[in-house]
């Protein structure tokens, strides 16, 4: 067919611009060609490496293409969340047009990241034109999960909690992750052991060279997530000539001086300047201002000649770990830092102002003191006794409890004998052998507890004569290995007393803790659901229908604490915790040793302040008489606020609405 001269020119044309490959430009120079600020004191401008020399630093090492992973940390209120963490989300969205995955502590923050960090710089650039039209994102829409572009790229929020199967089956090349610190803890659901790692695992297909993973967040703990990323990266640091010796150096927190023997926060500010490491010659604002137009990024290992040339290997590294500091903040000056120094130093809450100037202004980690508390002296707790012998309760005892700490080879339980004024007596205790060797450990734990079980329903009896039966057997189900047997002897034992659901006797235990490796902290129940029947003190019941019985969920380092603040306080104060008289100088010698097995600190815990955890003593293994003492003072709580709620003085009774199973009696009442 003949067609027209024109019509092959315009075929031509449409040919020749198909098969044209776009250009693709590096990070640095899209950034500066794109990006419009969208808030702060340039707002409306384009982005410019000028302002923030450590920008041009940054952008630089991430399109040398060296490293897979980047983990990025700097003052706060200098543009590292736009830097470090939003930008690269927008480059790989719109200039390479790949999809990119978001991980965020919790999805609740979904789509308040969206529209607080994305969304304004989206609509702040002609990118703009590519925001869906519908579905999440779109006209104000909430974000739940992902948002499709018209472009044909997602972006996906992930959090490191939840169900796995929820990540497992998406897969993307990049991956940015913000607040990193708030997801060192494994999903408590998940058999996965860390949360970053999790989210990495959608980035295996593209091989350990060809993924793009960007860490970024604000320094917390030394233990913390983007601190350790950074010890174990590069640890690029920013090297800036001194403008009187020429030699490229690093000042930190201990080179802004003159402000400490001010008297007021004005003479601070007058008085506070930069000094040079070396030659401790004073900086003036300029100064500083030219140096970091001339500063280097130097890795571990390296070093950078007065010229400026660096010396060195960089480190054999995947990760990128970046930081500046105050020093490198262009937005705040000596004599601001010098102001804000003084007054943390004079602030009623030192210890929270140092935690702030470290972390938000210099980013390094904040040391918060590790405080032991004084601990219990074993040899007190065995002349810790009243008059009562083995087996007798006191006149005032208002229920006994069983804790039975669960292993291998034998049961360790204690019986607590708990009181009016809400101490406790502890009457008895022992060890019931277990034998797993012959019947395995499933059958072995439940013929033991069965053994057990038939001693205990005997009873004990106060000086009256009066005869006390277990009010509750709480036995730990914590150990994988255990935990089926526990939840069967449960229901055989409360079958057998014809307990009705919601008042068993004995009931499976789960401790929590923030000490011990491999240990979860304990997470209380804001409200009562359909699963959640019972929400006391630190702990809390479930319904649990494996077990049969409602599984009782105890705050081991909150009852630990409990147990030894008993043991320590006065025998005759209403609170505390005594043991029967002992027949022999030495009987309470093991127990001693035992419950003394680990000591109490106070740590920082990021996010929660000074918190009580539990360590292990160095060289002792046995703590079982500890565990089954904390379980059983929890349980006597427990006990303690049932009989209160029946002697409360009760309202002339109106109508009530049938009763729903979580309203049911949680204590059966089986004394003789």
């Amino acid at each position: 067919m003949d067609f027209p001269a024109t019509t092959y020119r315009d075929e031509f044309r449409w040919l020749w611009k198909q098969a044209k490959t776009p250009t693709v430009r590096s990070m640095a120079d899209w950034v500066e060609a794109e990006l419009v600020i969208p808030d702060g004191p340039f707002k409306g401008e384009r982005y410019r490496h000028y302002r923030h020399p450590v920008s041009r630093l940054w952008f630089d090492a991430v399109d040398s293409g060296q490293w897979t992973r980047v983990a990025s940390t700097g003052p706060t209120q200098c543009g590292k969340t736009l830097m470090t963490y939003v930008v690269p989300v927008l480059y790989h969205l719109f200039e390479m047009r790949e999809t990119v995955i978001v991980g965020l502590p919790d999805m609740n923050m979904a789509s308040d990241k969206w529209e607080a960090d994305f969304l304004p710089a989206i609509e702040a650039s002609r990118y703009a034109s590519l925001l869906p039209t519908r579905g999440e994102g779109s006209r104000g829409g909430t974000v739940k999960r992902a948002i499709r572009f018209t472009n044909g790229v997602t972006l996906r929020f992930m959090s490191g909690g939840g169900s796995d199967k929820k990540r497992a089956g998406y897969t993307s090349r990049v991956l940015a992750v913000t607040e990193t610190d708030g997801m060192d803890a494994p999903g408590e659901t998940s058999r996965e052991a860390d949360k970053i790692e999790q989210l990495e695992g959608r980035t295996r297909a593209y091989g350990r060279t060809g993924k793009r993973v960007y860490l970024e967040c604000t320094v917390s703990i030394e233990k913390g997530r983007i601190w350790q990323e950074w010890l174990n990266g590069t640890q690029s640091r920013i090297a800036r000539p001194c403008p009187h010796c020429g030699e490229y150096v690093c000042p930190e927190r201990d080179h802004l001086i003159g402000w400490r023997d001010a008297e007021s926060e004005e003479e601070a500010a007058e008085k506070a300047t930069w000094t040079c490491p070396l030659c401790e010659k004073p900086w003036t604002e300029t100064e500083r201002q030219q140096a970091a137009e001339r500063a280097v990024l130097v890795h571990r290992g390296q070093s950078v000649l007065p010229g400026g040339n660096i010396v060195g290997d960089v480190p054999r590294t995947q990760t990128l770990g970046f930081r500046w500091s105050a020093i490198d903040n262009p937005f705040t000056t000596a004599a601001d830092l010098g102001a804000e120094e003084w007054l943390a130093a004079h602030g009623a809450d030192r210890e929270n102002a140092e935690k702030k100037m470290r972390q938000f202004v210099w980013a390094i980690p904040y040391e918060p003191p590790d405080v032991d508390l004084t601990p219990l002296d074993a040899g007190k707790i065995r002349k810790r006794s009243t008059r009562l012998k083995k087996g007798i309760a006191p006149v005032d005892c208002i229920g006994v409890v069983v804790g039975i700490d669960t292993g291998k080879r034998e049961l360790n339980w204690s019986a607590h004998a708990a009181r009016q004024g809400g101490g406790a007596a502890i009457i008895e205790y022992g060890e019931q052998p277990v034998a797993s060797d012959k019947l395995g450990t499933y059958a072995g734990l439940i013929d033991a507890l069965k053994t057990l079980r038939a001693y205990l329903e005997r009873g004990w009896s106060d000086e009256s004569g009066k005869r006390y039966t277990p009010a509750q057997v709480w036995i730990d189900s914590g150990y994988h290995e255990h935990t089926d047997a526990v939840y069967t002897f449960c229901a055989w034992a409360n079958r057998e007393l014809k307990l009705r659901p919601g008042a068993e006797r004995y009931r499976p235990s789960k401790g929590y803790g923030e000490g011990q490796r491999g240990t979860i902290r304990y997470a209380a129940p804001k409200q009562r659901t359909t699963d959640v029947r019972y929400i006391g003190k630190e702990y809390h019941f479930t319904l649990h229908r494996r077990a049969g019985a409602y599984l009782v969920h105890v705050n081991g380092d909150h009852w630990k604490s409990v147990f030894h603040q008993g043991l320590a306080m006065a025998a005759d104060d209403p609170l505390a915790i005594v043991l029967y008289d002992a027949a022999s100088h030495h009987e309470h010698e093991d127990y001693a040793y035992q419950v003394t097995a680990e000591v109490q600190k106070e740590k920082w815990m990021e996010g929660k302040g000074p918190v009580i955890v539990w360590e292990r003593k160095e060289g002792q293994r046995k703590n079982h008489k500890l565990d089954a003492g904390y379980v059983a003072t929890a349980a006597a709580h427990f006990v303690t606020e049932m009989a209160r709620r029946r002697v409360a003085p009760q309202r002339k009774a109106e109508p009530q609405p049938a009763r729903q199973t979580e309203d049911r009696a949680f204590l059966a009442s089986e004394r003789n």
